[in-house]
């Protein structure tokens, strides 16, 4: 019974530590929640060769992309930062423990 006390415990700083957490790629800085929501999006674009390889092109376009977004789809190294978020958001859990030199606040 301990041991799942201390494993509910775990789970719980994680996700009360993860509020807090930023995520930096080049010069633009997003909440962990944010960068979240941005991996639903690409996992909601259509599976095209053309979208593969640029995956900025439907998030950037996506209408509920969320605000804090914008100023990244207007730089134009967007496609290599939206794939740089999308790496952080596939391993969010290395993020939440900072193990990951582009997540800091933990």
């Amino acid at each position: 019974m301990n041991a799942y006390l201390a494993v509910a415990l775990g789970l719980f700083a994680l996700v009360a530590f993860s509020d807090g957490v930023t995520v930096k790629v080049g010069d633009f800085s997003f909440p962990l929640e944010s960068v979240k929501q941005l991996k639903y999006l690409q996992d909601a674009a259509p599976k095209s060769p053309r979208l593969r390889f640029n995956k900025s092109l439907y998030v950037c376009a996506n209408p509920q992309l969320p605000a804090e977004f914008k100023p990244l789809c207007a730089s134009p190294k967007a496609n290599s930062l939206v794939r740089q978020l999308d790496g952080i958001a596939r391993e969010v859990q290395i993020c939440e423990i900072c193990a990951n030199v582009a997540c800091s606040g933990c």
